[in-house]
């Protein structure tokens, strides 16, 4: 009998160190008024209760997209403080553009007075040219969290 190996699909993978508690750091990723700050100006809507429903809308600062959802998708798994697992449906590309869901898997660990936030973003598709645009989108995400984090500042890209 001979053994089939199936192709990992890719996964992007990001640690960043950051100067909070696993409790405002959570604050940061569940709170809608926190993550207009740092996740491209949007809000997340959410319970946080494993299987809800989960959607980011886009931002007040940008006209008409006050009530557009950017990404939905559904919680997966949730330990708070410790681990947030997501599915994730990119509804941003826009009209006619489509990316299957993939998921986001958030864990934060405290060192000191820091905490530890990995971030792994998997079950994409090795084969779709948008793939790559996520990397550039949670570096600016994580740069923006980790700034807004330690100086209550948010952090502005111009790409």
């Amino acid at each position: 009998m001979t053994e089939t190996k199936m192709a990992e699909s890719p996964k992007h993978v990001f640690e960043i160190y950051i100067r909070t508690t696993p409790e405002k750091l959570w604050q940061a990723l569940t709170d809608g008024e926190m993550t207009k700050n740092y996740y491209f100006g949007s809000t997340v809507k959410c319970d946080w209760k494993t299987g809800s429903k989960y959607e980011y809308v886009g931002a007040e600062s940008r006209p008409g997209s006050e009530n557009t959802t950017l990404i939905d998708g559904e919680i997966l798994q949730i330990e708070p403080l410790r681990r947030l697992v997501m599915s994730f449906n990119p509804l941003f590309f826009g009209e006619g553009v489509s990316y299957p869901t993939s998921r986001v898997t958030y864990e934060i660990t405290q060192m000191g007075e820091a905490c530890k936030l990995s971030l792994v973003h998997d079950q994409l598709d090795a084969g779709n040219p948008l793939t790559q645009e996520f990397f550039g989108g949670w570096s600016i995400i994580l740069s923006s969290l980790k700034t807004y984090m330690e100086t209550g500042e948010s952090l502005v890209v111009n790409s």
